[in-house]
């Protein structure tokens, strides 16, 4: 991850991600994931939709050289300052279907049944992002 992310001025950590935000004010996530037994990671773009921070199309993909296990990883995120610009993030999926609604300081997905669920999900719809 230390390569990755060695020449970035702007890097957070939400919760299984790192964010990274560009001096233009663009954004960049990555994930890392070990089911494929072998740690792997995807880089995607995302943005920001009201308080909501849309992780969106992968863009890139490949295996993990520096570090093994995911414990590694989390070690390293929990080094980066928290990410505080939203209140809420998503994974997009295709270009206006989001789902994974979650708080982004617990990481807790909101319940379909909530009334802040409903708000949220409103509020996307007004920026044509259906919630699944």
């Amino acid at each position: 991850m230390g390569d990755v992310l060695a020449d970035k001025e702007h890097v957070y950590h939400l919760q299984e991600y790192a964010v990274l935000e560009s001096e233009k004010g663009t954004y960049e996530y990555i994930g890392w994931d070990d089911k494929r037994g072998k740690l792997s990671w995807t880089r995607g773009q995302a943005t920001i939709v009201e308080d909501v921070f849309c992780l969106r199309n992968i863009t890139s993909e490949g295996e993990e050289e520096k570090m093994e296990t995911p414990l590694e990883v989390k070690v390293q995120l929990q080094q980066l300052p928290e990410w505080d610009k939203t209140k809420y993030y998503c994974v997009v999926i295709g270009e206006q279907r989001a789902a994974l609604l979650k708080k982004c300081e617990t990481g807790k997905l909101l319940e379909r049944d909530a009334e802040e669920y409903n708000v949220v999900k409103r509020m996307l719809e007004g920026h044509g992002v259906a919630l699944q």
